[in-house]
């Protein structure tokens, strides 16, 4: 199922729109995640916490569901939950809520390498940067695969879809799988590095999860630039066969950076065992001079 929402839905953001004003203060709040999802849904999160969900109902009606109650189960719900439709006429009321969900959700889990992510993909939503971040947290959707042929595409989360808005050699766009870690220890164990490329690779070397991925990417980048959620001049792509992945590492100390090289060149090295494209390794400092 493809990441898009239909006609009616966009038009609900749009100036006259009945979602307009809670489409602006999430718009105008840099914590705040706009993801478009399956289903004709989004998903609004923060900090990794969904913390709202959109979508129409069979009347074409807005339907709000607000965070789980596993955010609130010693405590209570936000006195806002846009079941009066009179809350989302109200920028106050919207942004009461927002004030409220936050807090709840920090309190259930902090979630410090997501901040990061989500500064990646806010800080990257122009076409006149280099690197464009389309979506956050993708992953395939297994619905429509047989169910004996499921365990040959691995179950993963993308962190983020990322697309190069300069063309390659070939003069096609490359989309990358990309990787966030944060340090050296969330680069070891279950989820460590190796096992990264192993599971991206999986997705790459898929023909039906590249045509969905190709299929949302096209969706997602039409949306968010009717929505004006992606800035700058709009440019054209053409997308290679394949997606190649990119590993995006941020290091707090010399010691830190020097083995997080260690941890790209084991990717590198994985990935040629794999007969696999070499990834990207974009290494940064988490550190803030003053």
């Amino acid at each position: 199922m493809a990441r898009c929402l239909t006609d009616e839905h966009i038009k609900a953001y749009k100036e006259g729109g009945r979602l307009k004003k809670l489409f602006n203060v999430i718009k105008k709040d840099p914590e705040l995640s706009f993801e478009i999802r399956p289903n004709n849904e989004v998903k609004v999160y923060y900090h990794k916490n969904l913390i709202l969900t959109i979508s129409l109902d069979g009347k074409k009606e807005p339907k709000i569901t607000i965070l789980d109650k596993g955010f609130y189960k010693n405590g209570e719900k936000p006195k806002i939950c846009f079941e009066n439709p009179h809350d989302l006429k109200s920028e106050t009321n919207i942004k009461s809520y927002f004030s409220e969900a936050k807090k709840l959700a920090y309190f259930n889990r902090k979630g410090s390498e997501f901040i990061v992510q989500q500064n990646i993909a806010l800080g990257n939503q122009s076409y006149d940067n280099r690197y464009l971040v389309v979506d956050m947290e993708w992953q395939f959707s297994k619905a429509d695969i047989l169910k004996e042929k499921r365990k040959e595409i691995p179950q993963t989360k993308i962190d983020l879809i990322v697309v190069d808005t300069i063309p390659n050699a070939k003069g096609f766009n490359d989309i990358y799988l990309a990787e966030l870690k944060l340090g050296l220890d969330a680069t070891q164990g279950k989820s460590g590095t190796i096992d990264h490329v192993e599971k991206t690779n999986g997705i790459i070397e898929n023909e039906k999860a590249c045509k969905a991925l190709y299929e949302d990417v096209t969706s997602i980048i039409k949306q968010k630039t009717e929505l004006e959620l992606l800035k700058g001049s709009k440019k054209e792509f053409h997308w290679g066969a394949k997606p190649k992945m990119m590993l995006i590492m941020f290091y707090r100390s010399d010691d830190e950076k020097e083995k997080l090289e260690v941890e790209c060149q084991k990717a590198r090295q994985k990935a040629m065992e794999l007969k696999m494209e070499e990834p990207i390794c974009i290494l940064r400092t988490a550190l803030i001079p003053l």
